[in-house]
């Protein structure tokens, strides 16, 4: 019945409730140690990225960390249920060029083995979109994971990404928050790695 009335709330909601109500009541209900309870509320989640997708990329910044942080529950069901919020919310991205590479991405975050991978997609992507909070917030944590591979042809992937995609970032303040997640790793790539063209 809980569930029913949640799933009742979300699809009358306006979409302007979005930010200030039905996000963090979600969010709190994460914290919950029943799982039902966590699995239900990622579900939620996953609804309202459909009924109101511009207000969910805003907030991606904000929910790709609470989300991710999921993957990793003991319970199989809050696992699944979290993988599909993440690919819900993620969708809500309006840039064009990373589109085809998000569902990579999102099976990159919860399957670290498969980082590389979700890089070779972004890789073979052309940015000519303007690259903002939202589209780095999918993008930040792959590329920091994959700045820490040993192989070093692989940490040049990731600085061509992170080159190309950097020269299309609308403000400072978009990339402000992600700075402490790249900003390190570069610096270790540039006194560590021994090849001239990936410093």
């Amino acid at each position: 019945a809980a569930e029913d009335a949640s799933t009742a709330i979300v699809s009358l909601a306006h979409p302007l409730a979005v930010s200030g109500v039905i996000v963090p009541v979600l969010f709190e209900a994460l914290h919950s140690p029943e799982w039902r309870v966590k699995a239900a509320s990622l579900d939620r989640l996953a609804q309202v990225a459909a009924r109101a997708p511009v207000q969910i990329s805003r907030l991606l910044p904000k929910i790709i960390p609470t989300v991710t942080d999921q993957i990793w529950d003991t319970k199989p069901q809050v696992t699944k249920s979290a993988l599909a919020a993440l690919l819900a919310v993620c969708n809500t991205n309006e840039n064009p060029d990373i589109k085809p590479a998000i569902p990579a991405v999102v099976n990159a975050i919860s399957k670290p083995a498969d980082t590389y991978k979700a890089v070779e997609e972004l890789m073979a992507t052309t940015f000519v979109a303007t690259v903002d909070a939202s589209t780095l917030s999918i993008l930040c944590p792959i590329l920091s994971r994959g700045l820490k591979e040993k192989n070093a042809v692989r940490k040049r992937s990731c600085c061509v990404v992170i080159e190309n995609m950097s020269r299309l970032v609308d403000s400072p303040n978009a990339v402000a928050p992600f700075g402490p997640l790249l900003v390190p790793e570069l610096k270790k790539v540039v006194e560590n790695v021994q090849f001239e063209d990936i410093r």
